[in-house]
């Protein structure tokens, strides 16, 4: 769960459309359809439009090894890769829920979405071997 930026001991409920700071429902204002913090309110009133402020960002580690183990899993020991491909997306999605300055959540979607076919798949092929066998 995200902290409000100005009262840790409060859940954050959404983040500032300007600076993407998470905050509780009493630190946010909305103007213009979007909701602010107390300092981004201010600029947004100052330029009359919503204003959205770049803030800096990089790649979670995570949700890149995610996506490789899912796609070197279609093609080989995708039943060993897959299973760790969902637990790294998993952990992805965690970390970038936590951090405000991680991207990487569609890789992290699409890193589960093919680990499920793809062990789906690997499972399903298993099973006929061994039914046409037996």
């Amino acid at each position: 769960m995200m902290q409000c930026k100005n009262h840790v001991e409060r859940v954050a409920i959404e983040r500032c459309t300007g600076c993407a700071e998470p905050f509780c429902g009493d630190c946010l204002v909305e103007m213009h359809g979007q909701k602010y913090c107390g300092s981004c309110k201010v600029m947004a009133l100052k330029g009359g439009e919503p204003i959205v402020l770049e803030h800096r960002t990089r790649p979670s580690k995570e949700a890149d090894e995610a996506l490789k183990f899912a796609l070197i899993g279609i093609f080989c020991f995708g039943f060993i890769l897959e299973p760790v491909a969902l637990i790294k997306a998993a952990e992805a999605r965690k970390s970038i829920k936590m951090d405000p300055e991680l991207t990487g959540a569609g890789k992290a979607n699409a890193a589960t979405v093919i680990a499920v076919v793809i062990l789906t798949l690997w499972i399903l092929g298993i099973v006929a071997k061994v039914s046409k066998a037996g």
